[in-house]
């Protein structure tokens, strides 16, 4: 048994090779376009993530200020309120 298998495995003479040497030729230059095709797209993917994470982050901390100057004008607004209400109770 051990003889059939490796009279199997042996290639033989006569066998045709399944690629020419021209489609291998092909089959490496396909490859290398490949490559630069997927290089370039993992490259434009990953600019266009820090570019949406970059305005994310600036629309981020533009709200926050914003927030905070609302919140400022709207206590200064309520102790000047305040302030008049003291001022013409003292009269």
């Amino acid at each position: 048994m051990s003889d059939t298998a490796l009279l199997a495995d042996a290639p033989s003479e006569h066998q045709a090779e399944i690629f020419s040497t021209l489609e291998i030729e092909q089959f490496g230059a396909d490859d290398v376009t490949a490559g630069g095709a997927i290089g370039k797209m993992l490259s434009a993917l990953f600019l266009y993530t820090v570019l949406a994470m970059g305005i994310a982050g600036w629309w981020t901390y533009s709200s926050i200020i914003a927030d905070k100057a609302a919140a400022e004008g709207k206590q200064h607004d309520q102790e000047h309120t305040g302030d008049r209400h003291h001022g013409a109770k003292s009269h």
